[in-house]
């Protein structure tokens, strides 16, 4: 079967509109590995948004994305996530209107909703066509074209979701419009600032699009008018320890790209070196050094104020 082609767009900084950046690194997509092409991370020099430039066109996007894409996510691994997310919440009332962006098939809201039965759950979500739950209001659309009503919703979440996203400050903008005055946005992103984001190559090209820090996120809150009410740094709901730093150094060390090893095109001093930085990356991980520390993955707490 032939490679779809793959249409690419640059873009200017979302946060700020600057065009001048300096190239973190380059990554293809090692999970499907449907493609060689080796897409560029940039930093904006202006405002420090980290990005993918160019990027796939909307269009192209959906190849990178399996139609299995949204499976499983009812499983008892993930029950043991909902169950984390969940103590993100804070106090919660006994009736309220709940939206999840990027709900996938359902299985987060309808988990909250066996702890909230008089709830009225809202999801939306773009790759998605249904959700598995008739007690959930979902439409297939990205966020801005859903056109719900202003201040409706007391909480909003989107767990892994914004980093997805073409026009992150058109989503942050639309949260704001359409949450109540002192509702709630839970959402979690990967930290461009951690080893995972800066020196890993952890991030999940192409399908991610943009890179956030607690800095970036501060100016989007202040742009749209909301309120930054708690930024956590948590391994709990999912793993953004930085597990190949060893590795990744060694590599750019010796000049190893993602290619030479996909295709073990590389000599036995490199394949040495390579294992090596193996053990010394599972042994940092059992010690867990960034467990204290500014790790990958952000759990935010904003209001609207």
């Amino acid at each position: 079967m032939a490679k779809k082609l793959i249409d690419l767009e640059f873009v200017s900084c979302d946060l700020c509109g600057s065009e001048r950046f300096v190239e973190r690194y380059k990554k293809p997509d090692t999970w499907l590995w449907q493609h060689d092409y080796e897409f560029s991370v940039v930093e904006c020099m202006n405002c420090g948004l980290v990005f993918l430039d160019p990027r796939p066109t909307n269009e192209s996007m959906s190849q990178f994305y399996p139609h299995d894409y949204h499976e499983n996510r009812d499983s008892k691994i993930h029950h043991e996530r909902y169950k984390n997310q969940y103590s993100y919440l804070g106090n919660i009332n006994n009736h309220g209107k709940m939206l999840d962006i990027g709900c996938a098939r359902g299985d987060w809201l309808n988990f909250f909703y066996d702890k909230h039965p008089y709830w009225e759950l809202y999801g939306c979500d773009t790759f998605s066509k249904k959700v598995n739950y008739e007690n959930i209001t979902f439409t297939n659309a990205p966020l801005p074209s859903c056109n719900y009503k202003s201040n409706y919703f007391d909480m909003i979440t989107a767990w892994a979701v914004f980093e997805h996203l073409y026009e992150p400050i058109v989503y942050f903008t639309e949260v704001n419009r359409i949450l109540k005055r002192g509702g709630s946005f839970i959402f979690l992103v990967t930290n461009s600032e951690s080893l995972y984001g800066k020196y890993s190559d952890v991030e999940d090209i192409p399908r991610h699009t943009y890179y956030f820090s607690e800095k970036t996120l501060l100016k989007y809150a202040g742009i749209v008018g909301m309120n930054v009410e708690e930024v956590v740094y948590s391994n709990e709901i999912f793993d953004g320890r930085g597990y190949k730093n060893i590795e990744m150094l060694f590599r750019r060390m010796l000049g190893i790209s993602y290619l030479a090893i996909k295709n073990k095109r590389i000599n036995r001093l490199q394949s040495l070196t390579i294992k090596l930085a193996h053990f010394f990356d599972k042994l940092l991980n059992k010690i867990n050094l960034e467990k204290n520390k500014p790790t990958g993955i952000m759990i935010c707490h904003w209001k609207k104020t």
